[in-house]
């Protein structure tokens, strides 16, 4: 008896210690309990039969805010995905943090920046208490101030992850932890923030989607320190927080920006989602040197415009990119907070449209009062500058940095570690498979488990193809997920797949989705598609569109009806509804499986498919091909670039620096046709007819972007030529053309060491000439006709040729320079040699 007392007696304590605090229970919070609860079962009741069973069972099991955050705030998807004991896994941890540490927050902050599960795209897995068995429950331990306790988890996290740009596709806390201690810049975001979280200190992602002064985007973390938000970049800096490689850069941005769940009223909220609040960051970084857009949008007639689409656009990879989408309140008004940067608004609604150019300036709020219309924009060129900000950098303790370097030889001893186990004995493999081992890293496991149950030598192609394509297959597949890439590698091959478009085929996922769960198939083998969507039906545009349309019988595309979220594979396939997204990676996936290489597009309704030994769009709702009305062939157009500096001087600009897009509903999307280089500024691209828009723009300097738009009109069979001068286009030191080495004879290039190229008396040879005369540099210098008076210059009968044969080239000035025994060459202005 007196054994059952004290059994009760100590579950009743258990019980009372693992009590959340009365803001997070039903009864001590009911409206906040009653609107999480109800977004809960909302969002559960999307799920398929199975897994919307056992989440039930999991929120009457849990009947507290927690549980019902937590459930409200993960897509479909995403929930459909994970084991259920994941999100058990986390919600213990959690309760257990609050226990030892207390609620120190609001209930919405809390759960919205120590309680959120997912970080970005990531699986939900049961990262918490792994990572707190893994040094994190040490640092909770150890730190007293929130302070010291992000600095002691930024150096946690050095240990566990390198920089390594990667594919899209988001690993998990535990992939990065466990398996590759690799990632991009998300997926460091990724692991700081669940590391945080876990440790209690309120985390967010943060990110540019497109920089404005360059080419790229950037993904980083927001930490909530001394009651304000702050940002860390490399983690290798964290000593200071707001001290990151681009904080010098912060007046060069237009919007930077977070995300939240349950967003509190001090935020500026830019979207609102069913899962995720963004909400606009920029003057957290800005600071007083922000400005405020304020826009009121009409229509044609001058009436208010509600809910009219304004997108804040910046050119980055030769197009206008997309940093958000808003909307206009009742009265046709909206305002927002932008940095320094010049950047473009796109606005959009019911067929009318409008595009604003916004230059950089020093006001702190700037009005713009727009009016749609069915009117083309009429395109041009765009000065856009990107000033600088002051920054003070304070330097790390040197004991900080012993520190650094000490956690940068644990990952070193971790990835020794995979390496070892990766080169283990195996009967079944040669030099090439054991490089595949070592190339899964922490996953070399579940390679040798699949290669060890095929029981025989795997094919070299195989390998081969492993090694190439994305390297986050190798650390993220289940020795079942390697199974079934065999085979499905081994029926396309079968069936004499093309190998240079095989990387746009074999791979299992098409997005950013996750890596699907195979399918048993009759045989007793994983495959990543059933035997029912094997069809057969010719490789050829009828074939694949026959496949398109059996799959329009099947699936409905509605965003409302559909789980929210990217949907791999197995779980798409289980669908009724989808969203255009999840049915345009469907239909890509549909297609691969049945040997049509197939790459998804952002343009609304369309994919891109590879038949007839090219690349075409086909329109999976139309089912019909983009580049055609009734013809059989592809109707197409030539478009031909003629591209010159202001001197004149023929450019041969790069792919980043130039497009044409497609215009749908405000947004510019660009195609996957490219142009090629003819020589002498010549670039030729074959477009599918459709209106489109022509983009170029370059960066003139850090501070400096030109670009340029113009609409496009062509007809089938048209051949359009334009012409373009790029001023301030930028030149670089490469190596030296053979067409202008060819110039010179063997003693020429033997005994110089610098050549200036160019008539004594143009402009831009004459400040060359003075700049490496006041450098002290001993030079020839290389024209096409005869000169008095002027020092070591002479004349080349090739040059001359060349002059005569084009007399654009009288117009360059080129310097040749000599370095390591290689020439190199730089046209134009150069601000100092290589």
């Amino acid at each position: 008896m007196r054994k059952c007392i004290a059994s009760l007696l100590l579950l009743l304590a258990i019980g009372v210690l693992a009590a959340l605090p009365a803001e997070l229970s039903k009864k001590g919070n009911p409206k906040l309990y009653k609107q999480l609860n109800s977004l809960a079962k909302v969002n559960v009741k999307s799920l398929p039969p199975n897994a919307k069973k056992e989440y039930n069972k999991l929120l009457k099991s849990k009947p507290d805010i927690l549980m019902a955050y937590l459930l409200a705030y993960e897509t479909g998807g995403s929930l459909c995905s994970t084991n259920i004991a994941s999100v058990k896994s986390n919600y213990e941890a959690i309760v257990d943090l609050l226990n030892e540490e207390g609620l120190h927050y609001s209930p919405e902050f809390f759960l919205s920046y120590i309680a959120k599960q997912s970080v970005s795209d990531e699986p939900i897995t049961p990262y918490r208490k792994a990572m707190l068995e893994d040094g994190l429950a040490q640092i909770i331990n150890e730190t007293k101030t929130d302070l010291d306790r992000y600095r002691a988890t930024t150096l946690w996290c050095v240990s566990r992850l390198q920089f390594q740009q990667t594919s899209g596709r988001d690993q998990s806390p535990l992939d990065i932890t466990e398996k590759s201690l690799i990632g991009r810049c998300e997926e460091m975001q990724i692991l700081f923030v669940a590391a945080a979280r876990t440790v209690g200190l309120p985390s967010r992602p943060a990110s540019t989607p497109w920089w404005a002064h360059m080419d790229n985007n950037h993904a980083w973390a927001e930490v909530f320190l001394d009651g304000a938000w702050h940002y860390t970049g490399d983690m290798d800096a964290a000593w200071f927080p707001d001290q990151t490689w681009f904080s010098a850069m912060i007046d060069k941005t237009v919007l930077l920006i977070a995300d939240g769940s349950l967003a509190s009223e001090n935020d500026e909220i830019l979207v609102k989602g069913q899962y995720e609040t963004s909400i606009n960051s920029t003057r957290n970084y800005a600071k007083d040197r922000s400005r405020m857009i304020k826009v009121h949008v009409t229509d044609a007639s001058g009436e208010p415009v509600s809910g009219a689409s304004v997108i804040p656009m910046v050119f980055n990879w030769g197009s206008l990119r997309a940093l958000t989408m808003l909307n206009t309140d009742k009265n046709g008004d909206l305002r927002f907070t932008v940095g320094r940067g010049a950047f473009f608004l796109s606005f959009y609604a019911n067929g009318q449209k409008a595009l604003e150019y916004v230059p950089s300036d020093s006001e702190i709020s700037k009005e713009l009062k727009v009016s749609l219309k069915t009117d083309e924009f009429y395109g041009g060129w765009a000065y856009m500058e990107y000033p600088e900000n002051p920054m003070e950098w304070d330097n790390q303790p040197d004991e900080y940095r012993k520190k650094v370097q000490d956690e940068k030889q644990l990952w070193q001893d971790k990835v020794n570690k995979f390496t070892a186990e990766a080169s283990r004995p195996n009967v079944y493999a040669d030099s090439l498979c054991y490089e595949v081992a070592m190339a899964c890293r922490g996953n070399n496991p579940a390679f040798w488990a699949f290669a060890n149950k095929l029981a025989k030598p795997l094919d070299s192609g195989f390998l081969e193809y492993l090694l190439m394509d994305d390297p986050k297959f190798l650390w993220q597949a289940s020795a079942q997920q390697f199974e079934a890439m065999y085979n499905n590698w081994d029926w396309l091959h079968q069936n004499g797949v093309s190998e240079d478009v095989s990387l746009s085929l074999y791979s299992p996922s098409v997005f950013y989705e996750e890596l699907p769960k195979p399918f048993i198939g009759a045989q007793g083998k994983a495959q990543f598609y059933p035997e029912a969507i094997r069809l057969s039906e010719p490789y050829s545009r009828d074939g694949a569109l026959k496949i398109l349309s059996k799959l329009a019988v099947k699936y409905k595309i509605d965003a409302k009806k559909a789980l929210n979220g990217l949907l791999p594979f197995n779980i798409a396939y289980a669908q009724k509804y989808l969203s255009p997204v999840q049915y345009r990676i469907l239909a890509c996936s549909v297609l691969r499986a049945n040997g049509f290489p197939s790459e998804f597009s952002r343009i609304p309704d369309l994919i891109s498919v590879y038949v007839n030994e090219d690349w075409h769009y086909a329109n999976v709702r139309k089912l019909t091909w983009d580049d055609r009305h009734e013809e059989a062939e592809p109707q197409t157009y030539t478009l031909v670039l003629k591209i010159n500096d202001e001197n004149g001087v023929p450019i041969k600009v790069s792919d980043e620096q130039l497009s044409l897009c497609r215009y749908v509903d405000g947004m510019f999307y660009p195609l996957n046709n490219r142009f090629d280089y003819l020589g002498e500024g010549l670039h030729r691209g074959v477009f599918p007819v459709a209106d489109a828009y022509l983009q170029f723009g370059f960066r003139a300097s850090d501070s400096l972007t030109r670009f340029y738009y113009s609409p496009l009109h062509a007809s089938a069979n048209d051949s359009l030529c334009i012409k373009l001068t790029a001023p301030d286009y930028p030149r670089k030191w490469g190596a030296a053309e053979d067409d202008i080495l060819s110039l010179f004879d063997e003693a020429t290039l033997s005994s110089e060491s610098i050549i200036l190229l160019g008539s004594y008396d143009q402009e831009n040879c004459m400040r060359l000439a003075d700049k490496l005369k006041a450098a002290e540099k001993s030079f020839l210098w290389v024209g096409y006709y005869a000169a008095k008076g002027v020092d070591n210059y002479v004349v080349n009968s090739a040059w001359q040729q060349m002059v005569r044969n084009n007399n654009r080239n009288s117009l360059r000035s080129v310097t040749l320079i000599k370095k390591d025994g290689e020439w190199q060459m730089f046209e134009g202005l150069w601000d100092k040699l290589p």
